[in-house]
């Protein structure tokens, strides 16, 4: 029976059709965008627009410290690097490999035509040889007539041979270099001169060759000095052969090394993911320009420094900042369903919670413009009306659902102000008590004390923490005399606006219900002397209400309230009532169908009186449940009695069924327990212990089983509590008393005394 919500997400979205869900939520909505608004407004830093020359309209001063990177330094850094790395050519080794061979089978044919073909003692004939020489070569060799006899009249073709190849690895492999096709023409734009060349056979990086690039050269560079080259390696050599081992070898010439872009611009990105963004820090507080002074070069520079990375913070700060109260409210909306009696009150509620907490946010936005404020953070909080609102809320409902807003405006506080020690443990400190420094007030000058308490609590709070963080203890004091006139001011600030949202909103607070129970009303008085019966009853059911809600933790003021209203329905019409002594003579010619129709209706007469009177809904409520749906059963028996064997007479149930609502709230199932209890407790002859207790198991029992608690949120734990004190109230009630004997006996006594005395 307890009123309460398990919730999974499977039946969330069953439980957001609740319109009344749906409200919270369209005003959550609202909640979030405003503090949205005013958190980026005074949070993220200011933006400025000045050219070089214009005069500064204002001071402007660094919001926040920053850490910029600065992009000239940065990319002078680069720049450096780059130049640093080297440009990667690629060595194709296979190259002078094939112009061996290629060479080793023209003097191989050389060596063994001469061999072959020369006489033991003889003259070798050149034209048998050259012919010869020719047909052992093949296609690809073509060498003229003049090359080839220069090469088979070298007296030792081993050496030449040696000298040829020799002269190969020079070009092809002089100081680990090589041979490009055409000059490096630098197609990545980049401004470097070192070469690194590695050879396609060994990927190490450590068998690279260093270089520049003015040590590369072309083929076109080698074909111009390929004489000289020759001639350097082998100087011995007549100069017709020479010649001749010059345009073999240059029929033999290609490139072997080639520019490897790919791997070059691999390597600078490597060397650019070392270097780390030189950085520069401008201090919060700190000055870049006066009021009045001339925008310099180095301002605008500082300023668009500042509007960069204020215009970044913004959006990442609007972003994060609505993903965290998303967050917020979805994590908590799991537990709020499970106590929905508690955080979910009723529309006019819902609007009285956030319009509050709305004046809290303007006023937040606002209070910056107090000089005292922008002394420090503990002044800057302690000027923000935290226990105000959650006194509101403490005082028009209860200390849960203040206690769910209080982490809200803590959250909102501390984003504003920012998050220090001070601010955290005032914040909380405020927030809390708040909530419950005016709890159990029962008089309005109680206000007063709360917040002189509260002011006490936060300035012991300052002194703490200036213990811990050696504050100046001037700073200290001045804080510590805010923090006391501060609680005080909130509280006034409550007690002023509270009965403002008690009225306009219909709010049943405990104050309304102590004007609510002065016996002194008007309705009172005519009550007692039109009703008396129905008056002492009301006051037993209040009693007996109020000493149960009390042990249940339920508002006993509003089951004391709500049982003193219970019947005012019955003050018109009281001759008709058993408690009243039943004096109305209708009561004799009526029908029971008659008579219940016609004690039902005081349910329907004590709204209409209710409504006239100005009486809050939440007190209404018990006029309209305490007989819940009930049956009128004395009199639907008598009907059943009636129209035995008359078959033209039709008796309806309902016509002797109370038409509800069901108790929908502990207060109100209490008195309507009550109510039954200290009715039926009149009908008993004799009242002993057991018969109470019989009678009041009896009644519970009943209206538990007719599903009449069902909506009222009592656990069976809590109706065995409520039992034991109405028992124990009923046994006080009706404890038995002795006799006492008339005034006349007494004075019999007395005469037969004095004659005994006379007589001695």
């Amino acid at each position: 029976m307890r009123y309460t919500k398990n919730i999974s997400f499977q039946n969330f979205f069953r439980i957001f059709k609740d319109k009344k869900i749906r409200l919270y939520y369209i005003f959550i909505i609202l909640l979030i965008i405003v503090s949205t608004g005013i958190l980026a407004y005074k949070v993220t830093d200011k933006t400025y627009s000045y050219n070089v020359g214009d005069i500064a309209q204002t001071d402007i001063r660094v919001q926040r410290d920053i850490h910029f990177v600065k992009d000239v330094e940065t990319e002078s850094q680069k720049v450096i690097a780059i130049q640093s790395e080297k440009l990667v050519f690629d060595k194709d080794t296979s190259v002078l490999e094939d112009s061996i061979k290629t060479a080793d089978i023209l003097f191989s044919a050389v060596i063994k035509t001469i061999e072959e073909s020369i006489p033991s003692g003889g003259v070798a004939d050149l034209e048998s040889q050259l012919a010869t020489l020719k047909t052992r070569l093949p296609k690809s060799q073509h060498y003229s007539d003049e090359i080839l006899l220069s090469l088979l009249l070298y007296d030792n073709p081993r050496q030449l041979k040696n000298t040829v190849i020799k002269i190969l690895i020079y070009i092809y492999d002089y100081k680990g270099l090589g041979v490009l096709d055409y000059e490096y023409t630098n197609p990545l734009k980049l401004d470097m001169k070192a070469v690194t060349i590695r050879s396609g056979d060994s990927p190490d990086a450590d068998e690279e060759v260093s270089a520049v690039l003015d040590d590369l050269v072309t083929i076109d560079n080698v074909k111009l000095r390929l004489y000289n080259i020759c001639y350097s390696v082998a100087p011995f050599l007549p100069q017709e052969t020479l010649l001749s081992v010059s345009a073999v070898i240059k029929s033999y010439l290609r490139p072997n090394l080639s520019f490897n872009s790919e791997e070059t611009l691999r390597r600078i990105d490597e060397k650019l993911k070392e270097i780390k963004p030189v950085t520069g820090l401008l201090k919060k507080g700190q000055t870049i320009i006066r009021e009045g002074d001339t925008v310099t070069n180095d301002v605008i520079q500082k300023i668009g420094i500042i509007n960069k990375y204020a215009k970044t913070s913004h959006i990442n700060f609007i972003i994060g900042l609505i993903l965290m109260q998303i967050i917020f409210v979805a994590l908590l909306s799991f537990f709020t369903f499970s106590y929905e009696i508690y955080y979910f009150p009723d529309k006019k509620g819902i609007i009285v919670i956030c319009s509050l907490i709305l004046f809290f946010m303007i006023y937040a936005f606002f209070v910056e413009n107090f000089e005292m404020a922008g002394i420090s953070k503990v002044s800057y909080i302690l000027l923000m009306p935290i226990p105000f609102i959650t006194m509101m809320i403490s005082i028009l409902y209860n200390i849960y659902l203040s206690l769910f807003v209080a982490l809200y405006i803590i959250f909102f506080s501390l984003m504003i102000v920012g998050i220090d020690t001070q601010s955290v443990f005032l914040a909380f400190s405020s927030a809390t008590m708040g909530t419950f420094i005016n709890l159990h007030v029962d008089k309005r000058s109680d206000f007063f004390k709360g917040g002189l308490i509260l002011g006490v609590i936060n300035s012991i709070i300052i002194v703490a923490i200036a213990l811990i963080e050696n504050t100046p203890w001037k700073i200290a004091l001045t804080n510590s005399e805010l923090a006391v006139a501060s609680g005080i001011l909130n509280s006034i600030l409550a007690l002023g606006i509270f009965p403002i949202y008690e009225h306009f909103f219909d709010i049943t607070t405990k104050f309304k219900l102590l004007e609510l129970s002065d016996l002194n009303a008007d309705i009172f008085k005519k009550m007692l002397l039109n009703a008396p019966g129905t008056y002492n009853h009301s006051l037993v059911v209040s009693t007996l209400a109020e000493a149960a809600c009390k042990e249940v933790d339920a508002n006993y003021m509003l089951a004391r309230v709500g049982a003193f209203y219970h019947d005012i329905g019955k003050i018109n019409d009281p001759g008709i009532y058993i408690e009243n002594g039943i004096t109305d003579i209708r009561a004799k010619k009526m029908t029971p169908t008659e008579y219940s129709r016609l004690i039902i209706s005081h349910v329907s007469k004590g709204v209409v009186m209710a409504k006239k009177h100005g009486l809050p809904d939440s007190v209404i409520d018990f006029i309209k449940e305490h007989h819940g749906t009930s049956m009128m059963t004395f009199f639907y028996h008598q009907a059943l009695e009636n129209a035995s064997g008359n078959t033209s007479t039709i008796v309806n149930r309902s016509d002797f069924q109370y038409p509800g609502p069901q108790p929908h709230s502990k207060e109100s199932a209490i008195v309507m327990l009550a109510d039954s209890i200290e009715a039926a407790s009149r009908s008993i002859k004799d009242p002993s212990k057991e018969k109470l207790e019989g009678m009041v198991r009896k009644i519970i029992y009943n209206k538990l089983n007719d599903g009449d608690l069902d909506d009222s949120g009592l656990s069976m734990v809590e109706l065995k509590v409520v039992q034991n004190v109405f028992l124990r109230m009923l046994y006080g009630i009706f404890h038995t008393r002795i006799e006492y004997p008339d005034s006349e006996r007494i004075k019999d006594l007395e005469k037969e005394a004095q004659e005994v005395k006379d007589v001695q």
